[in-house]
């Protein structure tokens, strides 16, 4: 019994070492046969493992080579050396990350923060290639007119019908009254007296010779307008209340006939207009409207909590009639000019209509058609003189009307 246990321990002890010599051989690549081999005895059933084989030296087994040691060493250390290399590298990572996230707090406190850089310093964002290439032929083209329509730039003249008769005037102020007795923090938004008018369309001109331009264009639309008219007046009913998304109110103009007139007119003056190179807005969706009111004359109010105008504040004038007041007159007005004495804009140039069969004008009306007339002869014999000189250098950069010009004129007229 015991010799039989013994030999198979011994057999088992024989099986081991011979695996491990194979292991080892594969590692430091020394052949098996090299290998030191000590047989050891089993120990007896019920001996502690500290005696069993390989637990001396820490565990390793009797027989490791210094090479094979010095291996498993070198490989730990490297494993270490990358762990370490891992460790910085992510903790860099998170450090960058930290400050990126820091800066970007900062920079969302600054008021610039989401200011377009290209709005600002005036560059042009280009598109890609490849994103041209995957839109589609409609959707480019709106983005076309997108950019067309930011390039254009804001209005600062326009053609006006002005507005005269005095029961209209009387009858708006009283509105304007009885609203500012609700709410007086619409002051500011009231059209002042003397401005009253009827905007056929609007435009941007950008220096003296193109106001020139549009006031030849005035002038030289006088003539088709009277072929319309075909010596009638142009007689403009007024009568209600309404208003543009509760932003604007206005009165209403209630003869579809004149309505009809009036919007051919418009449309012959703008045809006149673009064909000297002017570009227009508001010429083709022209809906006349006597404007008494409207927001955007004080952005300061919707901070205010105005953001629409109530309609109850003018209920009780929503059907009332106004009168009617005839077409004497288009003016080419400045929105940024100094305003005239009386209130109304500063005028450039005008053209005036015959007044039969309708209301005589009054005196004041007489002396500023007359006045007019003048400035408009004089203005069209500049401009004549211009065109015959830039004729004859056929230069390009010929003698232009300077900034001022028109205020010479009227001084001339004065004296």
């Amino acid at each position: 019994m015991w010799t039989s246990r013994r030999a198979l321990c011994s057999l088992l002890q024989i099986t081991a070492r011979a695996a491990a010599r194979r292991g080892r051989s594969d590692v430091t690549g020394v052949p098996a046969p090299y290998c030191r081999v000590t047989p050891r005895v089993l120990p007896m059933e019920g001996a502690p493992l500290s005696v069993l084989p390989g637990s001396e030296r820490g565990g390793a087994l009797e027989g490791t080579t210094p090479r094979l040691q010095a291996a498993s060493e070198n490989e730990a250390t490297e494993r270490n050396q990358q762990k370490r290399k891992r460790n910085l590298k992510q903790k860099k990572e998170t450090s960058n990350k930290k400050q990126l996230a820091s800066v970007e707090s900062l920079l969302t406190e600054l008021p610039f923060a989401n200011a377009d850089i290209s709005c600002v310093f005036e560059t042009a964002k280009t598109v890609d290639k490849k994103l041209k290439k995957k839109r589609k032929p409609h959707q480019l083209e709106s983005d076309e007119d997108d950019n067309k329509s930011k390039k254009r730039k804001r209005a600062n003249y326009f053609v006006s019908l002005p507005i005269t008769n005095v029961k209209i005037l009387h009858d708006i102020q009283n509105i304007q009254s009885s609203v500012l007795k609700k709410d007086d923090r619409l002051s500011r938004a009231m059209i002042p007296k003397g401005s009253f008018h009827l905007t056929l369309f609007v435009m941007h001109l950008a220096s003296e010779e193109e106001v020139t331009l549009a006031t030849s264009a005035l002038l030289d639309s006088k003539k088709p307008i009277e072929e319309i008219l075909q010596g009638n007046v142009l007689v403009l009913s007024f009568c209600g209340i309404s208003d543009f998304k509760h932003e604007v109110a206005y009165v209403n103009m209630t003869n579809d006939t004149s309505t009809a007139v009036l919007k051919q007119i418009t449309e012959a003056t703008g045809k006149i207009f673009m064909e000297k190179g002017i570009s227009l807005s508001g010429c083709k969706d022209f809906e006349p409207h006597l404007t008494f009111m409207k927001l955007s004359r004080a952005p300061k109010l919707r901070k205010e909590g105005i953001k629409k105008i109530d309609v109850s504040l003018y209920e009780d004038f929503h059907d009332h009639c106004f009168g009617e007041d005839a077409l004497m007159r288009l003016d080419l007005c400045s929105m940024l000019k100094k305003k005239q004495p009386s209130g109304y804009y500063h005028t450039e140039a005008s053209i005036f209509f015959s007044h039969k069969n309708g209301r005589e004008p009054d005196e004041a009306e007489l002396v500023s058609l007359s006045k007019r007339l003048v400035e408009n002869a004089v203005l069209k014999a500049v401009q004549q003189y211009i065109e015959e000189t830039q004729a004859k250098t056929k230069q390009t950069d010929g003698i232009l009307m300077e900034p001022g010009n028109n205020e010479k004129i009227e001084n001339y007229i004065k004296q």
